[in-house]
């Protein structure tokens, strides 16, 4: 019986290393110049789809912790460290958590539709809070030359994130 509990949290310890790696690894691809390329001037936002798909696979408040290290890790990197994404993305792995526990199935249907919404609603309150409401010039302009295109981008990524995600997991659980 103690063997079965220890293996059970070993298995679960190494998963949690495993998520916080991938975090900081995914944290360094995005916010590394140069790294990934930019299509047509848009940019993918890479832990935004890694932290929805965190938060399919984890408890409520292992996925509001994942989702806080994003986002501080995120935040650390921006001139204005401010702590917004710290908390949207706090916010985005805490929802899919609770959504995934008690409303939706676990799939990459659902994957698909929870990082789009995701996405979409990063881009547009980031575009909202940093751009319309700093009085920066060239508001919509920017809204489909730079956000649009970089949530399409970004988008490509939810179901690379979650199989790769789904069969680590399964590795794991091996």
């Amino acid at each position: 019986m103690m063997k079965n509990i220890s293996k059970k949290k070993r298995a679960l310890y190494i998963r949690r290393i495993i998520f916080v790696v991938a975090i900081i690894l995914v944290a360094l691809l995005q916010n590394t110049p140069h790294v990934m390329p930019g299509i047509f001037g848009s940019h993918a936002f890479l832990l935004i789809p890694l932290v929805v798909c965190f938060g399919m696979f984890e408890t409520n408040l292992v996925a509001a912790l994942m989702g806080a290290l994003a986002g501080i890790l995120w935040d650390v990197t921006v001139a204005s460290g401010d702590g917004y994404n710290a908390l949207i993305l706090m916010l985005f792995a805490t929802a899919t958590s609770l959504l995934i526990s008690y409303l939706m199935r676990n799939n990459i249907s659902t994957a698909l539709l929870l990082g789009a919404v995701a996405i979409v609603l990063y881009c547009l309150l980031h575009w909202f809070i940093f751009v319309v409401c700093s009085g920066a010039t060239g508001g919509f302009v920017t809204l489909f030359t730079f956000y649009l295109p970089s949530a399409i981008y970004t988008f490509a990524f939810v179901p690379i994130f979650y199989i790769i995600l789904r069969a680590l997991l399964r590795k794991i659980k091996e």
